[in-house]
């Protein structure tokens, strides 16, 4: 989580970043070199953090210390590189917790038969090997998914989203996106479908709603945009991203839909529901209600920073 590696990042996140953080309208910051990008994020991160200019090594201490605060880490200010490994880890776990329900749903949907082929198998190892931030969890993920989970776990796991209905909502629609991933939709999946329903506490008439309401949305987006990817058009269909839009004041999308995967020649409907799931994941992070505009700020600094090579 070194702040060097800002220089390494590709143009279009320096740009977004350094819009999100400077008024546009006062630097021309489309046309700018990278140069002057990352010194304006730098000098816009740190006022965030102090009324007097900061050298990169003290705003970079600063910037450890939110994320300790926000990952709940403790500081090791006497070892920045042994600090840096450990909110690395910790953001690893943060996002882990999250996905943990969301792999449950994915398992539920995609493969409604509760079996996982070899093929199927070698696509969550290629994509979770691939995603930096997760891989030192690459195989706690794929134990997860190749194990069967009890309706009780699922129950208990996914309890969370029944006190926040709109969470609810997106999640199920983000599940019937699932299910059309591959243009079919089976019986298992949409008997998978309703099981969830029942656990998010959704009646029969809501269920279908949402999932009426998903259709149109995918088939509006795909008609203005022929050219979507799947993880984004899958976040838009099921409202993930107005969802973080409304919260946050900005979509996240722009930067963490790059897809840091990697070219894979493996099946590319379980490629896009993973790459759907591990963003609608992030998204759900950076929508946090407890956390201010600058722990924003800071946690997509550290999520781009940590895939970034």
């Amino acid at each position: 989580m070194r702040l060097f590696k800002v220089s390494k990042m590709p143009r279009q996140e320096l740009v977004f970043l350094a819009k999100m953080m400077a008024p546009s309208e006062v630097f021309p910051l489309g046309s700018s070199s990278n140069n002057i990008l990352e010194e304006t994020i730098f000098s816009s991160l740190g006022a965030m953090f102090s009324t007097e200019p900061l050298l990169l090594s003290e705003l970079e201490t600063f910037f450890f210390h939110r994320m300790s605060r926000i990952l709940s880490v403790k500081p090791q200010t006497e070892n920045l590189e042994a600090w840096s490994t450990a909110l690395d880890l910790a953001l690893g776990e943060r996002i882990l917790r999250e996905i943990q329900p969301l792999l449950q749903v994915l398992h539920l949907m995609g493969w409604a038969d509760g079996r996982l082929t070899e093929e199927e198998l070698e696509v969550y190892d290629a994509v979770f090997s691939r995603l930096s931030v997760l891989r030192p969890f690459r195989n706690r993920i794929i134990e997860i998914c190749t194990q069967a989970v009890p309706r009780a776990t699922i129950i208990s796991d996914l309890q969370q989203f029944t006190h926040h209905r709109e969470r609810a909502e997106q999640l199920l629609s983000f599940a019937w996106v699932v299910a059309m991933i591959d243009k079919e939709t089976h019986e298992a999946e949409i008997n998978a479908f309703n099981d969830l329903a029942e656990i998010l506490e959704f009646s029969r008439d809501e269920r279908r709603e949402i999932a009426e309401r998903t259709v149109l949305n995918l088939r509006r987006l795909k008609r203005e945009d022929p050219g979507i990817s799947g993880p984004e058009a899958a976040l838009r269909a099921s409202g993930a991203d107005s969802f973080v839009q409304r919260v946050a004041g900005l979509s996240f999308l722009p930067v963490l839909s790059r897809g840091r995967f990697g070219h894979l020649n493996s099946t590319g409907s379980g490629v896009d529901a993973l790459h759907s799931l591990t963003l609608f994941s992030k998204l759900c992070i950076l929508s946090g209600p407890e956390f201010t505009l600058l722990d924003r700020v800071v946690l997509l600094l550290a999520l781009l920073i940590v895939e970034t090579e």
